[in-house]
């Protein structure tokens, strides 16, 4: 007999992907033979998201220069620990030019376009869901396990909805794709959305087990 922690680990979490499938794009039609016949998923760029927003990070220059100081100063001193304080003041300067800036986020937002993003959803009857990803009444809406326990699907995370996407300068490379992939705009909220990334795998299609 399972025990409930044996039930609650058992217990499946439904995730949804809504689906185009218009009978005149042969690129939307093979992606859903390829999810239902090779079992395989389309992982696409934030680039062709609808929402022009969604992933990109913003102008580090906009962070105000109390918490840019900061940071700059931690990141010096983890990179720099031997440093003179004159070569730690240097670096810091430096830092904080606007051309570092710039390049800084340059580099961050390179990292999130080359991931392969996978939108799932926890609703599945939403009308506005439907009108979006799904061609209105005419287009699919999948069901694929999501639980914790399941290999691919498990990996699901939620998305956080924030009034704007955050510049998680504080955090390494991995966090930062991270926490940017997983912030969009209180306006989507309804969505209740899940996303798979892969880093560097954008526009690819991969495998998921059955």
């Amino acid at each position: 007999m399972l025990t409930s922690e044996s039930q609650k680990n058992f217990e499946t979490m439904p995730l949804y992907k809504y689906l185009a499938c218009p009978a005149d794009d042969k690129t939307r039609k093979g992606r859903v033979s390829n999810i239902l016949v090779e079992h395989q998923l389309f992982f696409a760029s934030r680039q062709d998201f609808n929402d022009p927003f969604d992933c990109a990070i913003p102008s580090l220059s906009q962070i105000p220069g109390t918490f840019l100081k900061r940071w700059a100063e931690e990141f010096v001193d983890r990179k720099f620990p031997d440093h003179s304080e004159s070569e730690k003041s240097n670096e810091i300067d430096t830092l904080m030019l606007a051309n570092t800036l710039k390049e800084i986020r340059r580099r961050l937002q390179d990292t999130v376009d080359n991931a392969g993003i996978s939108c799932c959803s926890a609703v599945r009857d939403d009308i506005l869901m439907w009108a979006n990803y799904a061609d209105n009444p005419t287009g699919l809406c999948l069901e694929f396990d999501g639980s914790s326990n399941c290999n691919f699907f498990g990996e699901a995370q939620p998305v956080e909805y924030e009034d704007y996407t955050p510049s998680p300068l504080h955090e390494n490379a991995e966090c930062q794709m991270r926490r940017v992939i997983l912030t969009k705009s209180k306006h989507w909220s309804y969505e209740k959305e899940y996303r798979i990334f892969k880093p560097d795998q954008a526009k690819q299609n991969i495998d998921y087990p059955v």
